[in-house]
């Protein structure tokens, strides 16, 4: 078979979604031929650049805008361009010969009938399209929420989101006496904190911290220079590693990085979510008890964070929920 599978890199959850979906579909079928295409990057071959520039300073910069216009997208049921994208679509179709195309970005299922993974516990309009033949969701709850807007009951298999199979596999891990904290800023590299929660953490001697810092090379120059005590990792292939040697993960309540920490078996630490889809998960995060996500903007959260850290009984709690989730993914997402 010749797969292909759309996606964007609005962020990286998307796409490390489409990898998961290459790689386990690669396992069951080795001989398909699986290829990954960026949506925004076909379509707009000379925009793209400028589009993910303006996505990304929204985002850091002006998230209020960005869930209004969230919102906005949700509301409105056009479909803008169809008949060019359309076109354009066919001729990526006989480019590839494709059998099958699966979607890992929301935008395209606007424009095509595929098999479609929602990288989110909320199911926004954007991904919903009458002609999609499958809907894979991670929870019950996105299930309902596509049944309360007609999608039929047939269409949509609850198979969690997908993460590659390396966060699966099991690593010993070295007991160095310390709590291991990893903190991770998302895609965009954006540590959801700030300088004066990070100094309080890195002064604390029985605790190791690990910062994540995407491709902001930026933030990573700044962070090694005030905070020696600390160790920055770039962009890294390896945040499996990471995850599973740290004790607990604070991060955006991304949908994927959400089911990669249930791979791993390691509790979550979300401090004030600000992004749409983000409420949805941090909220899937709480009802879980897989994590603890902080709504008070005003609440010290370097103190709430060492008082769960010495909860050695709520942090094997949530562990052991993460256990009894990721059973039922953790040999493949693809029927």
């Amino acid at each position: 078979m010749n797969i292909l599978i759309l996606t964007g890199r609005f962020g990286m959850g998307h796409v490390k979604a489409a990898e998961a979906i290459k790689e386990q579909i690669l396992q069951e079928n080795r001989d398909a031929k699986v290829t990954t295409i960026d949506f925004i990057d076909y379509m707009f071959p000379v925009l793209s650049k400028t589009i993910y520039q303006g996505f990304n300073f929204m985002v850091s910069r002006c998230s209020g805008l960005y869930n209004a216009m969230n919102k906005a997208a949700g509301k409105n049921s056009g479909v803008p361009l169809k008949l060019t994208f359309t076109r354009k679509i066919d001729r990526l179709i006989e480019e590839h010969n494709a059998d099958a195309i699966v979607v890992a970005f929301p935008v395209c299922s606007q424009y095509i009938s595929s098999y479609t993974y929602i990288t989110d516990i909320t199911a926004h309009e954007e991904w919903i399209a009458p002609k999609t033949d499958k809907y894979f969701v991670g929870d019950i709850s996105t299930k309902n929420a596509l049944l309360s807007k007609g999608v039929s009951e047939e269409k949509i298999e609850i198979t969690g989101i997908p993460v590659r199979q390396c966060f699966y596999q099991e690593y010993e891990k070295q007991n160095t006496g310390k709590k291991e904290v990893l903190i991770m800023g998302g895609g965009l590299g954006l540590i959801p904190s700030s300088e004066d929660f990070l100094e309080k953490l890195s002064k604390c001697r029985d605790i190791k911290v690990t910062v994540i810092t995407g491709k902001n090379e930026k933030l990573k120059r700044e962070l090694e220079k005030k905070f020696p005590a600390i160790e920055v990792i770039g962009y890294t292939q390896e945040v499996n590693r990471y995850m599973q040697r740290a004790d607990l993960i604070i991060t955006k309540a991304g949908g994927i990085t959400t089911f990669e920490a249930i791979a791993t078996k390691t509790p979550l630490y979300i401090i004030k979510p600000f992004l749409e889809q983000e409420f949805g998960n941090a909220k899937y995060i709480e009802d879980h008890n897989i994590g603890r996500v902080l709504w008070d903007t005003y609440a010290d959260e370097a103190e709430d964070i060492l008082q769960l850290l010495r909860h050695d009984r709520l942090l094997e709690t949530m562990k052991k929920n993460m256990q009894e989730i990721g059973k039922g993914f953790s040999k493949g997402l693809i029927a």
